[in-house]
């Protein structure tokens, strides 16, 4: 084992502190990319930017015009994700309606930092396990290195499934049975956005248990023969129980089915490394 066990508890405190305060400077810069203007151009009008300035003194309410100095609007890297995912998911029918004016703003934020923090998480993965791993053993170290690019590639697959199938069935279902009850397709932008990011997350969320349960049972903590695992209905009972409290609606379902179909094949594997473990402990 690493001595760094042997080092005072505030140095350990000042290198977290030093590790949290990186993460939000990344944080920020990517959140500021993703609300930044990308069409500054458009929005100038060809006038320049003291041209511009002079404009919004002389008429203040150019500042928030859909064509200012005849260009065109805000357009960010969020309004852009904002405007893929209506094009992708909504039918032609459909309607995105603004709803609450002052909370636009709000689910912009929002969209933007939820981007950031995908953007930056592998960024914010490097800090964790670097915070850790100093205190390590070797056999611990091949593992969790050996787990990282899976748990990248798991990420990836889950925010790709939570936006493509995810999001695009519950988003979908939920207007066939409103049609079916006689409403209007009419959709609030802050209602669109929240099952959008609630279906990717929760779908990441469901990505990441097959990473865990497989680090766990390589690390020893975790046996695939124990009573938990091998009642599948207490598993996927408590798996049910869970999603539903943190996402009461449609959503639950989708997310119990990816569940399973990622859990049957983890389940699998990990009783293969326990094979694997226990005849290596024998050897």
């Amino acid at each position: 084992m690493s001595e760094d066990r042997e080092r005072p508890l505030t140095e350990h405190l000042e290198e977290l502190r030093s590790r949290l305060f990186k993460i939000l400077i990344a944080l920020g810069i990517a959140a500021a990319i993703y609300i930044a203007p990308i069409n500054i151009a458009d929005m100038l009008g060809g006038e320049g930017f003291v041209g511009m300035i002079v404009s919004v003194i002389k008429d203040p309410h150019l500042l928030f015009s859909a064509n200012f100095s005849g260009g065109g609007g805000y357009e960010s890297l969020s309004t852009l994700f904002i405007k893929y995912s209506r094009q992708y998911i909504l039918p032609p029918e459909a309607k995105l309606i603004a709803g609450s004016v002052g909370s636009v703003f709000t689910t912009i934020l929002q969209v933007c930092l939820i981007l950031a923090v995908i953007t930056v998480l592998p960024y914010i993965i490097y800090h964790v396990v670097a915070f850790v791993w100093p205190g390590l053993y070797e056999h611990e170290k091949r593992i969790v290195r050996r787990y990282m690019a899976l748990s990248s590639l798991y990420i990836a697959g889950g925010m790709l499934a939570g936006f493509f199938i995810t999001a695009y069935t519950v988003i979908r279902a939920g207007l066939y049975w409103s049609a079916a009850a006689g409403a209007e397709p009419w959709i609030t932008l802050q209602g669109f956005v929240s099952d959008l990011l609630t279906s990717m997350m929760g779908t990441v969320a469901i990505f990441v248990v097959p990473v865990v349960l497989l680090m766990g049972t390589e690390l020893g903590f975790i046996d695939p023969d124990s009573e938990i695992f091998r009642n599948k209905k207490l598993v996927y009972a408590l798996a049910w129980v869970i999603i539903a409290f943190f996402f009461p609606d449609l959503t639950t379902i989708i997310l119990l089915l990816l569940f399973v179909a990622v859990y049957e094949p983890t389940f699998r594997y990990m009783k293969r490394i326990k094979r694997k473990r226990s005849l290596n402990i024998s050897s």
